[in-house]
């Protein structure tokens, strides 16, 4: 136990720290004064026997002190464990003391604070072979809920537009190969996050291992939620993760959806608007339920390091590919070579990498029975291209990027070979080759009466030049959303900022 001292003593510094945060925090929203003082004399306490015995440590440690013989030393430096453990044992019991106290009268802060100081604590615990403090596992649920309660209970006016102009609109596009986010209309402000996410374990992301940098937060994405560590996009592939081709969309579409949340630096109540696949209306009945389900409500999670409070308040839920629909149409009409969309019926064709999603809309009303989606897309591509390269992984966001550059910078080197390769020796050829399986499973999929179509997303642009010369083929009237990665993106946030702005007149 000696030898591992200097490093328990890390941890229960920054237990004692936490835990004394906890009930300053507490201490801060009490109404009760006398209640107050108190639990801020505990926290004084407990950072003055820590740092008592920080001191006595230290000084029996000090090999300088040459009349402290090796046994007299091994005696004190027991005495420090023993210390130790009770400093441990007294944390323990303030934490359980302090967690019926903020369940009698709780803050966000307080609560926040507390979820670390048992985190904390129960590391030093742990090292020591203690019985760990055990939360109800519904507590932080019952407790965020009761709060978010209580501030609606208190706002002001409930007719007071200005107040309610403050609600931010995030809008979510869950692609497989980047999540596309915004929280505005410009396209230049959408952001794309690589899919890949990769659970870690707390003790990862409290042991040094991410520190918040001074670099592009892109690609330096971790956060904590509900006790569980994540590594999102860039850091994500970085650690292992791949793109999870053909796993269900609704895996990991919180914490895709909270990381873009707090990239934009959203916190308190904001609205989000996210896009789901259409294959038939019961099972995107069905996922809307789920996904509405997971997402709405209060959050408190810590992103790079920050600790943030999100209360989710409305969840839109849309077909993939009809934001594409409201993006082109909210163009404006003299930069427009396209026709009115909302008069006549018309097929929008997402084309991602995991899905072709096909929705049909006529004078601007979805039609639900035609509107259809398949599990053919641009990962059957990337792996064709794998498959020409030795020891290529079809995921790779390396292999990815070096197939969207443009001709002659399109070189990939796969981890351990010795020299890249050139791309265009043999992506013609492969372009052509599934450009026409698209086109074939396009016109598969089109209804009879449409003649004409938008196409979009990431596989949309890519093909466009050989798609729309094959539909015309066809006499089909094919038009590019653009930007195509971008549009479904922009459209839902255009949704919801309609949404929110009918909710702002009603409420007027």
């Amino acid at each position: 136990m000696i030898f591992i001292i200097p490093l328990l003593f890390g941890a229960l510094g920054a237990a004692v720290g936490a835990v004394a945060g906890a009930f300053t925090a507490h201490a801060t929203g009490e109404k009760d004064r006398q209640a107050a003082k108190h639990h801020r004399q505990v926290a004084n306490e407990l950072t003055d026997k820590y740092a008592n015995l920080e001191k006595k440590y230290y000084e029996f440690a000090d090999e300088s002190k040459r009349h402290i013989n090796d046994l007299t030393r091994q005696h004190a430096l027991n005495e420090v464990e023993k210390d130790c453990l009770r400093l441990a044992v007294r944390l323990q019991q303030n934490l359980i003391s302090l967690m019926w106290e903020i369940d009698r009268e709780s803050t966000a802060d307080a609560l926040n604070r507390f979820q670390t100081a048992v985190e904390q604590t129960n590391q030093v615990l742990y090292q020591l072979k203690e019985e760990l403090i055990l939360v109800p596992d519904d507590y932080y649920a019952r407790l965020l809920k009761a709060i978010e309660a209580t501030k609606q209970i208190n706002t002001v006016k409930p007719n007071d537009v200005e107040n309610k102009t403050i609600l931010s609109v995030l809008s979510v596009d869950l692609g497989r190969t980047s999540t596309k986010t915004c929280v505005s209309r410009e396209p230049n402000n959408v952001v794309f996050i690589p899919a890949n996410v990769k659970q870690i374990s707390f003790e990862q992301t409290r042991g040094g291992l991410f520190e918040p940098k001074a670099t592009d937060p892109l690609m330096d994405l971790w956060m904590e939620h509900q006790g569980s560590g994540y590594a999102v996009g860039q850091l994500a592939s970085d650690f292992g993760a791949n793109l999870c081709v053909g796993q269900y969309k609704l895996e990991s579409a919180l914490i895709k959806v909270l990381a873009s949340a707090a990239y934009f630096k959203l916190k308190d109540e904001i609205s989000v608007v996210i896009g789901l696949p259409f294959f038939s209306l019961k099972e995107f009945e069905l996922d809307k339920a789920q996904l509405i389900s997971m997402i709405a409500g209060p959050h408190l999670i810590t992103f790079r390091g920050e600790s943030i409070y999100l209360n989710i308040t409305k969840v839109c839920v849309m077909p993939e590919g009809y934001g594409s629909l409201l993006w082109t149409e909210a163009q404006p009409k003299k930069a427009r070579v396209s026709p009115d969309f909302t008069k006549i019926p018309v097929a929008i064709f997402d084309i991602g990498h995991q899905n072709i999603n096909m929705v049909m809309v006529d004078n601007f009303r979805f039609v639900k029975d035609a509107s259809k989606s398949e599990y053919f897309g641009m990962n059957f591509f990337y792996e064709l291209i794998a498959a020409e390269i030795e020891d290529a992984d079809s995921q790779s966001l390396g292999l990815i990027s070096a197939v969207n550059k443009p001709r002659g910078e399109r070189f990939y080197l796969p981890k351990g070979a010795s020299k890249p390769t050139n791309l265009d020796d043999f992506l013609p050829n492969l372009t052509e080759m599934f450009s026409r399986e698209i086109c074939r499973r396009v016109l598969a999929l089109l209804p009879e009466r449409v003649t004409d179509v938008i196409i979009t997303g990431g596989g949309g642009e890519f093909f466009w030049d050989d798609v729309q010369r094959l539909l015309k083929e066809a006499r089909i009237n094919s038009y590019l959303a653009a930007p195509s990665r971008q549009a479904n993106a922009l459209g839902q946030y255009i949704y919801g900022e309609a949404k929110l702005s009918a909710a702002i007149r009603a409420a007027g």
